[in-house]
C-alpha cells in the first residue's frame, strides 16, 4: 500500500469514499471486493479520529437489552462473532464484571432475566469461532463471590455482580488498518493526508471531489460516479458548501489511558451522576471509559482540563478504592461522535445514520455517521448495498463477513505464537513475538524476514515496549506511514500508552527518516508534532 496521489486523477472511480476511519475503510473494502473501482481519501491518517479513541473492546450489545432493543443486541453479537472469525489474531476474550445493587431495573433479579434473554439472543455466538475465542454465557455472582473475585467493585450496598465475556483488542489500531490493507489488496486507491474540500457536481449528479494534498498543497480533482461522505464528526464540513448539511449533533467522548497496572478482568461502576463507566485492562494498563460531554460540541472540539478533572472525579466515585489522579493519566483519548437530541438533552447515538442525498438534489452522494466500532462492517455492507443500487452493473455479493482480513489466516493464536518462538525467538525480545502475532497475524513472517536481512532492526525502539525497528521500516515501506505520528501511534503501539520518551522518539524518527529521506530539521519537526499530540488538552 503506497501513497500515490497521481493514481487518484487517472480515471473515474465507481465509488469515492471521503474519510478513513473504520467506517470509511470498511466501506472501501466492501465496495472493492464487490468489483467496483474504489478510491478513498483521508485528511489526516487512517484511523486517526474517533476510531483511534475508542475503548478497545468488541462487545455483544448486552446493554441494549436493558432497553429491549433485541435487534441491535443481535446485530452486535453477530458482528462480534464475525470479527473473531475474520481476524482471530486481533481479539482476545475478556471477562467483565458489573456490580449490582438493590434496584428493580439494575438488581440481581433484573440481571438474571437480562442474561437469560442474552443467552437466547446470542445463540450461535461461538459458531465458527476458534475454541480459544469461544465466549461462555453470562451469570450473576453472589455478593460473597463478587467481593472475593472482584475487589475493585464498590462494596457499599453491593448485592452481587453480573459477569459476562466480550473481546478486547490488544492491537486496536492494527485492526483498523487491516481494513485499509484489505481494500488496497482488492485494487482500491487510498491516500492519507489528502483533504477533500468540495463536492464536484454535474447538474444533479455528483462528479467527484476537489481535494488538496496537505503535504504539498497540490490541488487535485478526483472523478467519481458516487461519493460516500464518511467523515465522522466532520460530516457537515463537506455538505455545508452545497447546502446539504444534515446537522447531526455531536458529542465529545473521552477515554483515559493511565499508568496504573490492571488485572485480567474489566470492571464496571456507576458514578453519582448515573454514568456507567468501565475499567478495561489493555496492554497491562488500566483504560477507563467512556465519558461524553453533556452538551453538543463542534467537530474540532478538544477536552479541557476541567473535562478531564470531571471525568476523574466520576471514576473515583464509581471505583472508590481507585484514587485516580491527573498525574496517572498518560494519554487522553478524545473523539467527536454522533449524538441524538430528545427532550432537551443529548446522548450518544447508538445507531448509524445513512443518508442518500438524491432526494436533496445530489444523486450519487451518500453520507454515513456512526459511533460503534463493533458493527462498522455491517454498516459498511448496508451503505455499499445502497451505493450499488445507484450504480448500473453486475456486482459481486458482499463477502466481507466470511473473508479473513489481512493476517486473519490464523488457526490458533497460541500455536502461531509457539511456531514463531521456535523460528524467531533468538532474534527478537521475548515479548515481541506475541505482539507481532497480535499485530500482523499470519503476516508476521513478512516483518520477521526484514529482521533477518537487517539484524540491527530487531532491537526495541523503547525499553518498555515490544516494538522493534523493523516494524517502523515495514510501516514506511508498505503501510503508508508518512509521518512519525502515523508510525508511532497507529502502525505500531509504540506511543499508544503515552509518550514513549525523547530517546525512543528520536530513534523512531531516525529509522523512519532514513526511509523517507527526512532532513534533520524535518526529524525535529516530526518529534515536536508527536510530543504535541499528548498535550492537546486545553487549560
Amino acid at each position: 500500500m503506497q501513497r500515490d496521489p497521481d493514481r487518484l486523477t487517472e480515471r473515474t472511480f465507481d465509488v469515492l469514499i471521503v474519510g478513513g476511519g473504520v467506517y470509511g475503510l470498511a466501506i472501501a473494502y466492501d465496495a472493492a471486493q464487490r468489483g467496483a473501482a474504489v478510491a478513498l481519501v483521508e485528511r489526516d491518517d487512517f484511523g486517526s479520529g474517533s476510531s483511534f479513541n475508542h475503548l478497545r473492546t468488541i462487545h455483544g450489545g448486552l446493554r441494549y437489552l436493558q432497553h429491549l432493543d433485541v435487534a441491535r443486541a443481535r446485530e452486535s453479537v453477530l458482528e462480534r462473532r464475525t470479527l473473531a472469525r475474520i481476524a482471530p489474531h486481533a481479539v482476545a476474550p475478556m471477562r467483565f464484571a458489573l456490580p449490582l445493587y438493590r434496584s428493580l431495573t439494575r438488581g440481581k433479579l433484573a440481571m438474571r432475566a437480562g442474561l437469560l434473554v442474552d443467552r437466547i439472543v446470542a445463540a450461535g455466538r461461538n459458531h465458527g469461532v476458534a475454541p480459544s475465542l469461544a465466549l461462555p454465557g453470562g451469570r450473576v455472582f453472589s455478593r460473597h463471590q463478587a467481593v472475593e473475585q472482584f475487589p475493585g467493585l464498590r462494596r457499599r450496598g453491593l448485592t452481587g455482580a453480573a459477569v459476562w465475556h466480550d473481546y478486547v483488542v490488544p492491537e486496536a489500531d492494527r485492526l483498523t488498518l487491516s481494513w485499509a490493507l484489505a481494500a488496497a489488496s482488492h485494487g482500491a486507491v487510498l491516500a492519507n493526508h489528502l483533504e477533500a474540500v468540495a463536492v464536484a457536481r454535474d447538474g444533479r449528479r455528483v462528479a467527484g471531489v476537489d481535494a488538496v494534498d496537505r503535504f504539498t498543497g497540490r490541488k487535485l480533482q478526483i472523478a467519481a460516479r458516487t461519493v460516500v461522505n464518511a467523515t465522522g464528526g466532520a460530516i457537515d464540513r463537506l455538505l455545508g458548501p452545497i447546502g446539504m448539511a444534515i446537522r447531526v449533533p455531536m458529542l465529545m467522548a473521552m477515554n483515559l489511558v493511565t499508568t496504573r497496572e490492571a488485572g485480567d478482568v474489566a470492571l464496571g461502576g456507576r458514578s453519582e451522576s448515573g454514568r456507567n463507566l468501565f475499567l478495561v485492562p489493555w496492554r497491562r494498563r488500566a483504560l477507563f471509559g467512556t465519558w461524553e460531554s453533556s452538551v453538543p460540541c463542534q467537530p474540532d472540539a478538544v477536552p479541557t482540563e476541567r473535562d478531564v478533572a470531571a471525568f476523574i472525579t466520576e471514576l473515583n466515585e464509581a471505583f472508590p478504592s481507585l484514587d485516580l489522579k491527573r498525574t496517572d493519566v498518560a494519554l487522553v483519548h478524545r473523539g467527536v461522535v454522533p449524538a441524538v437530541a430528545a427532550s432537551g438533552r443529548v446522548s450518544l447515538e447508538g445507531r448509524a445514520q445513512i443518508r442518500d442525498h438524491a432526494g436533496d438534489g445530489a444523486e450519487g452522494l451518500f453520507s454515513v455517521a456512526g459511533a460503534k466500532y463493533t458493527t462498522a462492517r455491517a454498516v459498511a455492507e448496508e451503505v455499499v448495498d445502497r451505493v450499488m443500487r445507484a450504480l448500473p452493473g453486475r456486482w459481486t455479493p458482499c463477502r466481507t463477513a466470511s473473508t479473513p482480513l489481512p493476517g486473519g489466516h490464523v488457526r490458533d493464536t497460541a500455536l502461531t505464537i509457539a511456531d514463531a518462538r521456535r523460528d524467531y525467538d533468538s532474534l527478537v525480545p521475548s515479548d515481541t513475538i506475541p505482539h507481532l502475532v497480535a499485530a500482523y497475524g499470519s503476516g508476521y513472517r513478512e516483518v520477521m524476514d526484514a529482521v533477518r536481512s537487517q539484524p540491527a532492526w530487531c532491537t526495541r525502539v523503547a525499553s518498555d515496549s515490544p516494538v522493534i525497528g523493523a516494524e517502523l521500516i515495514w510501516a514506511a515501506r508498505h503501510e503508508m506511514a508518512e509521518t512519525l505520528c502515523d508510525a508511532v501511534l497507529r502502525r505500531t503501539p509504540l506511543g499508544s500508552l503515552g509518550y514513549p520518551g525523547d530517546e525512543a522518539a528520536s530513534r523512531a524518527a531516525d529509522l523512519l527518516g532514513a526511509e523517507r529521506g527526512w532532513s534533520d530539521d524535518r526529524k525535529r519537526q516530526e518529534r515536536a508534532t508527536l510530543k504535541e499530540f499528548y498535550d492537546v488538552v486545553r487549560e
